[in-house]
């Protein structure tokens, strides 16, 4: 049983126009740093260490499909962020296809509203989960590593007055119910025991003295656009210039607006080649899902 963090981080348009290109690439890629990584921790490396590796091996391959080395770190730490609170509240017994699971349902909830996860991407996402279960690393562990320590960019889930965590391993209803959600229904995890007890949790109030973390952003470098508000911010005022409101910026404050709104988006179906140049402003994107984020909360 596991919970993910609320808002979850939304995918840029541009890393699902770049990826929807050619997904069988980026999953291939994304197997050989799996490789890389169960290696290392064959060999004695601790969890921080695989993970380096495998983004050592994977950084100038995924540089060859057309993502910077800046995209690639940043789309790690957003992975991180949303997929890392899942693992930290889930058993510590949590098994490999538990854990991919998880990976899986993270990565969609990340999707714009009407949008699936690619399913070469889906596949290897589940795929890295069943690995790190089989080089014995537990989800704990990679939880920590995932999300950072608290107070950090990618660290997602409440702190106390003093900076210290608040949600326990293991234990989703540490989590106060404002700040985490359900996997979806009809999520990867539906088919583990990884959805909450019928009924939901017993969750604790939220405390006047714990402190909120920022939704995660991503700073306006490396090729990104700037969505530092794109999570509960106001994307009614598009920006403008001499030809008049950008297109992409409207596209994505549309997805990123239906995404809060349903607290934390499920693709629906929608082709990932959907163009974003061609959403005009006033039209609304919707998500034909009835998803109901605050499904197994107490």
């Amino acid at each position: 049983m596991t919970m993910f963090p609320m808002p979850m981080p939304q995918m840029p348009a541009e890393v699902i126009d770049m990826v929807s290109a050619n997904p069988e690439g980026f999953a291939d890629a994304m197997g050989t740093g799996m490789e890389a990584m169960t290696t290392a921790i064959a060999d004695g490396a601790s969890p921080a260490d695989a993970f380096a590796t495998m983004g050592d091996i994977m950084g100038p391959i995924m540089e060859d499909l057309g993502m910077s080395p800046e995209i690639f770190d940043a789309m790690g730490d957003m992975v991180g962020a949303a997929v890392g609170p899942a693992m930290h509240m889930a058993p510590a017994d949590a098994s490999g296809g538990d854990m991919g699971a998880m990976m899986q349902d993270g990565i969609d909830m990340m999707m714009p509203p009407g949008m699936e996860v690619p399913g070469p991407i889906m596949d290897a996402m589940g795929d890295m989960g069943q690995a790190m279960g089989d080089a014995g690393m537990g989800c704990h562990d990679i939880g920590a590593e995932m999300m950072g320590p608290p107070g950090s960019d990618t660290y997602m889930l409440p702190t106390d007055a003093a900076g210290g965590p608040v949600v326990e391993p293991g234990q989703p209803e540490t989590c106060p119910a404002d700040a985490c959600q359900a996997p979806p229904m009809d999520g990867a995890c539906a088919g583990t025991d990884m959805m909450p007890p019928e009924g939901g949790y017993d969750h604790i109030p939220m405390n006047d003295d714990f402190v909120m973390p920022d939704p995660y952003a991503l700073a306006d470098d490396g090729g990104f656009l700037e969505l530092e508000d794109s999570i509960g911010g106001d994307q009614n005022t598009p920006e403008t210039n001499h030809e008049g409101p950008n297109q992409d910026d409207i596209a994505v404050g549309a997805a990123m607006d239906g995404a809060t709104e349903q607290g934390g988006g499920v693709g629906s179906g929608a082709s990932l080649e959907q163009d974003f140049n061609n959403t005009g402003e006033g039209e609304e994107v919707s998500d034909s899902q009835d998803v109901d984020p605050s499904a197994g909360m107490g």
